[in-house]
């Protein structure tokens, strides 16, 4: 997602949840607040995740390198050369490098969390794809990556600004070159929810491979994720992308995406739509996540909306935030956890996420976890 959403790990998240007063007016709508001790499903549940598995490079950067660029602050430029790409790295300073991709952190997190996953992209064949198969092994993540002989890896250099937002300089390798025949259906035997990563829906392979796997999904009764990922992705396969969230049980992006790819002038507008749509006994989604930056989150399901709020915590860099909250949210709904849970395991992830370059998971993450899931 291409702005975060920053979340503070605090005991009492949900305590903007009035317990005692059950609905409140919004502009003269009257909407109802949940609880969070609801469990949504049991689980466990087992994802299979079609992605782009990308080696992320992390650089601090001034505005001005991203003007010189022209490139559009907090999202996401393809189709560089590789000289180009080379001419950039030479001239900044790279802090982290850490196996990435939207895709490839919603596995980590959902793995890293206990949750049954796996993830299938191409790689090349070179040490950044071992680098990539080691994280997916170290964060629990089954790895279904085919390497590619005669090409590179996918990289990345995030370049993070003053403001902590991240702007991605993509130069695109095996990822790119997916096809449908890569991915049988009948792999969706194994698995309960296909996750649709919105960088993939893109290009007449890609997009029919994932158009395969939703139908292969729906037709054995199994369940569709979307994760709309980036603005980049609205702007250039809008109308795909809307049809494909139509169909799915889970949606999660920030609420600019949301607003641009239903056309929709504010996020009240956002939130009324879906309180239509999880309402009722046969609901067209189960649960709706909406990130809105300064102003934290807003889950919807059943028809009420469930507030995270935010709060100041020290952000050194944005990258990855959006996907891990994605990850670690969804690893609690999915896994017989309360909405409540779910909304301190992503707070967790992300808040470790925010405080340092790069998109690696700190060793201090897993006794917080811990804690909230009650393991002594």
């Amino acid at each position: 997602m291409n702005a975060f959403h920053i979340f503070a790990a605090v005991a009492g998240v949900f305590g903007a949840f009035v317990a005692s007063v059950p609905s409140v007016m919004a502009v003269g709508h009257r909407c109802v607040l949940g609880s969070g001790s609801e469990i949504i499903e049991q689980g466990p549940s087992r994802l299979l995740i079609v992605g782009n598995p990308i080696i992320d490079m992390s650089a601090s950067v001034d505005y001005s390198v991203v003007e010189q660029l022209n490139l559009i602050k907090g999202e996401s430029k393809g189709l560089v050369t590789p000289e180009d790409f080379k001419k950039l790295g030479d001239s900044i300073t790279v802090q982290a490098r850490n196996a990435g991709g939207a895709s490839g952190n919603t596995a980590r997190a959902y793995g890293y969390l206990g949750g049954q996953v796996a993830f299938l992209g191409r790689c090349g064949e070179d040490e950044f794809a071992d680098q990539f198969s080691q994280s997916l092994a170290e964060n629990g993540v089954e790895d279904l990556t085919i390497r590619i002989p005669d090409n590179f890896t996918t990289q990345l250099y995030s370049l993070v600004t003053p403001d902590a937002e991240r702007t991605m300089y993509v130069l695109s390798g095996a990822s790119r070159t997916l096809e449908s025949a890569d991915v049988d259906e009948s792999l969706m035997d194994n698995f309960d929810y296909y996750v649709v990563d919105a960088f993939v829906y893109f290009g007449d392979e890609r997009v029919a491979l994932t158009n395969k796997m939703v139908d292969a999904a729906l037709s054995r009764g199994k369940g569709v994720i979307t994760l709309f990922s980036n603005m980049t992705c609205i702007r250039r396969s809008g109308e795909l992308l809307r049809q494909l969230a139509d169909k799915s049980t889970y949606i999660s992006g920030n609420v600019e995406e949301y607003c641009a790819l239903y056309g929709m002038p504010n996020r009240e507008q956002v939130f009324r739509m879906f309180e239509e749509r999880t309402s009722g006994p046969n609901p067209q989604h189960k649960l709706v996540i909406i990130t809105m930056g300064h102003l934290g989150a807003m889950v919807v399901y059943q028809g009420k909306r469930y507030p995270v709020p935010p709060c100041d915590v020290s952000v050194v860099d944005t990258t990855g935030a959006g996907d891990f909250f994605a990850g670690s949210f969804l690893y609690g709904v999915l896994n017989g956890w309360t909405i409540r849970k779910s909304a301190k395991f992503a707070i967790a992830m992300v808040g470790d996420i925010l405080s340092h370059m790069g998109i690696s998971i700190s060793d201090g993450t897993r006794a917080k976890i811990d804690a909230i899931k009650g393991i002594a």
